[in-house]
């Protein structure tokens, strides 16, 4: 298994006889800040250096043990060949710093030279400039890091797909030469038949345990909606339980990393297998940090994949639903799949009927008759804590056209209509976006978005830029 934290290497660069007390202070004091630091992890040489193969052997024992990323930090006038060669031996991505605020024989002049013949040699890398005590810029270090280290965590990681392509949705699916190629991951496909076949070996003792534990999670369970007399039958959730026990099964059987479960309608409609929609079963997975997309949409799996990896949050798959009459706000929504973990706590959390029309899309027409097939399991119902900032994210596109499609903003109440059923009874969230977002909504790569608390721009652009994708992205929270 990868290392659990990034890890960061950092190389101090100076002329033996220009050599400033400010660069060995310096390293004195990111070793001090970076120790206290529990999200990552940094080596360090025992002292700048100054001969140009120190500093090659240097960068090449730091990729052997395990380094995301290597800063070089540029303190005085040096000789170009002092940076170019060691990054030329090496593979792991770096940052080139440059000093900047001290005179020190040249130092910041030495860095923009190595960073054009740098950008010459089609090298990709940061070039980042600045005092030697600038938290923005050992932020930018951090960030970058997280990035390199969420690539190489996410290498040879399988995404599987239970299932086919869902209702005709073009965007759930991908080219696999080309994402195997630029993200490094596998789409292995199952069936849902071995899914069935798994919850048979799971006993009841088993899955009540489970499903005992995830109902005294919630507030009030709705076991029959009024309007629509749409139930939760009595074995749901005990069933959903078992689904969830399977799909762990299917993780170990396999070495899988992350699902896209076709759930319509082989697992939301009794003639096609199974009558239960998965909503139970995928909320527990994704509570258990198994992360799990609806509707076999592998672009989103991926994009929840990054996410989680790179932040170690809790991550949330959903919808864009409804757009607000001021066009500043969009509803999101999703038939159950988010972590209960993640609920407004000050709000009802509330188990309610999956909604009967929720496969009929995926139904021939001649099985859709009045009254049949309308027990369909249970599926959460809560909503995200107001005014919190979230970065939201989908990958997209092929070939030529991948890119990262993402946006920052911050949680609101959601809008619905008083009748709106589907949109009261499902998890889902408001966002509030500064400024105008039609380039936001002209530019999505879907419906499907995945949201993570917290803003996570730079390291999501880094990224981008390490899997040498585009990446557009929407300032929600300025405009």
């Amino acid at each position: 298994m990868y290392h659990q934290k990034p890890v960061i290497g950092i190389i101090a660069v100076a002329k033996v006889n220009h050599q400033k007390d400010e660069i060995r202070q310096m390293l004195k004091d990111y070793r001090e800040i970076l120790k206290k630091n529990t999200e990552v992890e940094a080596l360090f040489p025992d002292d700048v250096l100054f001969d140009e193969h120190d500093i090659i052997r240097s960068a090449k024992s730091m990729e052997q043990g395990g380094a995301d990323a290597i800063v070089f930090i540029v303190g005085t006038w040096i000789f170009s060949s002092h940076v170019i060669s060691a990054v030329q031996a090496i593979h792991t991505p770096f940052i080139l710093y440059g000093l900047s605020d001290k005179i020190a024989n040249g130092n910041f002049g030495a860095s923009l030279q190595i960073r054009y013949v740098l950008q010459e040699m089609g090298r990709k890398f940061l070039y980042i400039y600045g005092p030697a005590r600038d938290e923005e810029n050992l932020g930018r270090i951090i960030a970058y890091g997280k990035a390199a280290w969420t690539k190489n965590a996410i290498e040879n990681k399988k995404i599987a797909t239970i299932g086919g392509k869902c209702m005709m949705m073009y965007q759930t699916q991908v080219n696999e030469f080309s994402w195997k190629r630029v993200f490094g991951v596998d789409f292995p496909q199952y069936d849902a038949v071995q899914v069935f076949a798994e919850m048979k070996n799971v006993t009841d003792d088993e899955a009540k345990e489970v499903a005992d534990r995830f109902v005294k999670r919630f507030d009030r369970v709705v076991w029959e909606e009024p309007n629509t007399k749409d139930k939760i039958a009595p074995d749901a959730i005990l069933s959903q339980a078992k689904m969830y026990l399977a799909f762990k099964r299917l993780k170990e059987l396999y070495d899988i990393e992350v699902f896209a479960n076709k759930c319509m309608p082989e697992m939301a409609s009794e003639i096609y297998g199974y009558k239960y929609a998965a909503c139970t079963a995928t909320c527990l997975l994704n509570e258990d940090g198994i992360m799990t997309a609806c509707e076999a949409d592998l672009p989103a799996a991926l994009s929840m994949l990054i996410l989680n990896k790179l932040t170690g949050k809790k991550v949330f798959f959903a919808d864009i639903a409804r757009l607000s009459a001021q066009r500043d706000r969009i509803t999101f929504f999703n038939c159950g799949t988010a972590p209960v973990s993640l609920a407004d706590r000050s709000q009802p959390v509330e188990l309610w009927p999956t909604p009967s029309c929720t496969a009929d899309e995926g139904v021939a027409r001649r099985y859709m008759t009045e009254g049949a097939d309308k027990q369909r399991g249970a599926c959460v119902r809560f909503d995200l804590k107001p005014d919190e900032t979230v970065t939201i994210l989908r990958v997209g596109g092929n070939e030529g056209s991948l890119r990262f499609h993402a946006a920052t903003a911050v949680t609101c109440p959601r809008e619905v209509d008083p009748e709106e059923v589907l949109g009261q009874r499902w998890p889902g969230f408001g966002l509030k976006f500064a400024g105008n977002i039609d380039r936001f909504l002209q530019n999505t790569v879907g419906h499907h978005y995945v949201l993570v608390h917290g803003d996570w721009t730079n390291e999501l652009r880094y990224l981008a830029e390490l899997f040498g994708v585009s990446f557009e992205y929407y300032d929600g929270l300025h405009g």
